[in-house]
């Protein structure tokens, strides 16, 4: 168990017991029937007249016996061919009628340990669609058919979908759950199985599986939607008491515990059709007991995690932005790993230039050990506090705006993680608390718990290609040691809190010279005296949410054929670059605790700009755009990195059949067009980095010819100004 040396930073840490549960929303109809089953219901009418319906089986590939591999995700596939009361495709074809599309919002998937069903999006003005709807979970849960020819027809289907899913990305992933699973069943369950074993299983095998795992007191049903509650209730009851309960030696789930490990387990994989390099550094942790998740002292957890994952990250990026960047892009993140649930870790990921893995390694342990020996700065703290505080605020501020699928998945969470499930304002008062409450010497103590030289899986994907050399485990094993033994600094933060736009820069303004309301559209439209435009429609569908489209016409159309790609790639330079006298980086540091940003992009005909924000940040997004069209940012560095990167990706681009084919058919259409070609070396090679400015200034040559249209929770009057 983690201890929290620092947890008692304050006095507020008074105000609670870290033991006491979270409690649920009372909005949200819980129960469990007697055969087992457990069942979530809530009304919601985000999108009115619509709701969700999904069951959740606690069971997957990884209750399969080594006879039954791939059976798990076999039975998902069959239970849209045929149940009880729905036999062959009517329950596919009924639903299609009604307007739940197949793959749309008809759908299921399988993971390792469950397999959910689910129709979204279902209509709920007439009772006989919420009738056949609960009547398909109730089937999904005990009654599908299995008709033996039914089994037969699906194996060149499941077949069929081995074959196109084994890629390169597939293979690699296996290949890093053999890693982490070490010594476990995870090992050795792939999810789809083996092409021998689906065409000679035994239907026997697959009915065994069935009546093994598919059982109540391992599901849950879960809608929620614009729908009776009460009513929803009943027929559940009603309909899912002839679903029986399970024997009282029924099989129970085994807990699977990946065992530590000493020495680092290291994983390489190459492949020919590998589209880049990337190295990702584990540091395991048992995951904390199910039974603590639901209490105050795990919701401290996450967000002591989603303060080092801020801070970290941060550092990472900067880094990238250098110009002798030993990666293209990296990030860090802790907690679930996202297949075994009794598994955390602390995981660092790194893509880099193919031949630049060593450099990537060293690099990323580098910064691991820096986090581990000196933790994060006051500085760091402050800056991911403000972000945290702003997206508890945002998510508060948006609690009427909610959508079904968010409550779905927090319900489904809650049935197999034990995961809370408060209402807005609980979560609101306690995220606010402990955003405040914790301190930067708490962090520090949980990276240094968390970040240990034991428990460490080491997995590295590459390209395989004549003179890419990657490095070997021994390699690897060695820049680990010699990093461990050096003297690694500290990270110095020098950063100073400046205005966006300098003081003393004078605004002019521009007065209205016309104002237009169109009642039907709801919209109130300005004409300025300088000629710009600007559209207001105050909305409601979000309260924490103003959005900016800026559009004037011209775009690529306005260059020549040597500045094309130039201005093509130019909405990729300015992200690169950042804006006036700020480094993309600089930027981001600057805006900490603000929402509100403004990336410009250019289409064939027209030369855009999007923005979103805050209500409460609106003058810091205006700032923004006054600085995109008035002193865009262009740094040669920044455009050596995003040349090198797209290089990168070039470079194994090639070895991809569909981006070959796409390459080959932009080509043909539009007759060897140079303006219609697909991006290439040759391409990039031809960038001016002088000659950016001028590009930019075609594209945006004054605010004047565009149209400023802002909707969302905003009041014209107050925006005027």
């Amino acid at each position: 168990m983690l201890v929290i040396a620092a947890f008692a930073v304050t006095s507020a840490a008074a105000q609670f017991n870290p033991q006491q549960p979270i409690p649920a929303d009372k909005d949200v109809r819980t129960g469990k029937l007697e055969n087992g089953m457990t069942y979530y219901i809530r009304h919601n009418e985000k999108p009115k007249g619509q709701a969700d319906f999904y069951i959740l089986h606690d069971v997957g590939a990884i209750q399969e016996n080594d006879s039954q591999q791939g059976l798990a995700h076999f039975l998902e596939h069959m239970a849209f061919n045929g149940t009880k009361n729905l036999p062959g495709k009517m329950l596919t074809e009924y639903l299609e009628k009604v307007g739940v599309k197949f793959g749309a919002n008809l759908n299921a998937g399988t993971s390792w340990d469950y397999t959910c069903y689910n129709m979204k999006d279902v209509p709920t003005s007439r009772e006989g669609i919420i009738d056949s709807a609960l009547l398909i979970l109730h089937d999904w849960s005990h009654f599908i058919a299995l008709e033996p020819e039914e089994i037969d027809s699906e194996r060149g289907v499941i077949m069929e979908e081995l074959r196109t899913r084994d890629g390169a990305s597939w293979r690699s992933t296996m290949k890093m759950l053999q890693a982490l699973g070490k010594d476990t069943k995870y090992e050795h369950r792939n999810l789809i199985g083996y092409l021998d074993g689906l065409k000679g299983f035994h239907h026997k095998e697959l009915e065994d599986f069935y009546n093994q795992w598919y059982r109540p007191d391992y599901q849950a049903v879960v809608v929620v939607g614009d729908i009776d509650v009460d009513a929803i209730e009943s027929k559940i009851k009603t309909l899912m008491a002839d679903i029986p309960a399970p024997a009282a030696d029924a099989s129970q789930k085994e807990t699977i515990v990946v065992p530590d490990n000493e020495e680092p387990i290291v994983s390489i994989y190459t492949d020919p059709e590998m589209q880049g390099s990337k190295i990702q550094l584990f540091v395991k942790r048992p995951a904390l007991p199910e039974q603590m998740n639901n209490l105050i002292y795990g919701e401290m957890f996450d967000v002591i995690q989603a303060y080092m994952t801020t801070m970290e990250n941060a550092r990472l990026q900067e880094i990238s932005m250098k110009p002798d960047a030993p990666f293209l892009g990296a990030g860090m993140g802790s907690g679930e790993i996202g297949v075994i649930p009794t598994l955390n870790a602390t995981t660092f990921v790194a893509m880099t230039q193919d031949g630049k893995l060593a450099e990537g390694f060293e690099a990323i342990y580098t910064e691991m050990e820096k986090v581990r020996r000196y933790g994060f700065t006051q500085g760091e703290f402050e800056r991911a506090q403000n972000d945290l505080m702003r997206r508890a605020e945002r998510a508060y501020a948006n609690r009427n705006d909610r959508r079904n699928g968010e409550f779905v998945q927090t319900y489904l969470n809650n049935y197999s993680k034990n995961t809370p499930m408060p209402d807005a304002e609980t979560e609101w008062q306690l995220d606010s608390m402990l955003i405040k409450m914790l301190n930067v010497d708490a962090v520090n103590a949980f990276a240094k718990q968390t970040i240990l030289p034991t428990n460490q899986v080491i997995v590295i994907n590459a390209p395989e290609k004549e003179g890419v050399a990657t490095p070997t485990a021994e390699e690897i094993l060695a820049i680990r040691d010699k990093v461990a033994a050096s003297e690694v600094t500290a990270y110095e933060d020098n950063v100073v809190k400046e205005p966006l736009i300098a003081e003393g820069t004078v605004l002019k303004g521009s007065p209205v010279k016309k104002t237009v309301e169109d009642k039907q559209l709801g919209t109130t439209e300005w004409t300025l005296a300088n000629g710009a435009k600007v559209v207001v429609k105050p909305t409601t569908f979000k309260a924490d949410e103003v959005r900016l489209g800026v559009v004037g016409k011209g775009g690529l159309s306005l260059l020549s054929d040597e500045e094309f790609y130039m201005g093509e790639m130019m909405p990729a330079v300015n992200s690169m670059s950042g804006v006036g006298k700020f480094s993309a980086t600089e930027l981001k540091k600057q805006l900490s605790g603000k929402t509100a940003s403004v990336q410009p992009s250019v289409e064939n005909y027209t030369s855009a700009m999007g923005g979103v924000c805050s209500p409460k940040d609106i003058e810091t997004m205006l700032q923004l755009l006054y600085l995109n069209f008035t002193q865009p940012r262009f740094n040669k560095d920044d455009v050596d990195n995003l040349t090198k990167m797209l290089l990168a990706q070039l470079a194994n681009a090639k070895s991809n059949p569909d981006f070959l084919m796409q390459e080959k058919v932009a080509d043909v259409t539009y007759g060897h067009n140079p303006r219609r070609q697909m991006i290439s070396n040759e391409i990039i090679d031809k960038f001016d980095f002088e000659r950016l400015p001028a590009v930019y200034a075609k594209l945006y040559p004054g605010a004047n010819g565009f149209v400023f249209t802002f909707v969302g929770n905003i009041d014209p009057e107050t925006l005027k100004p």
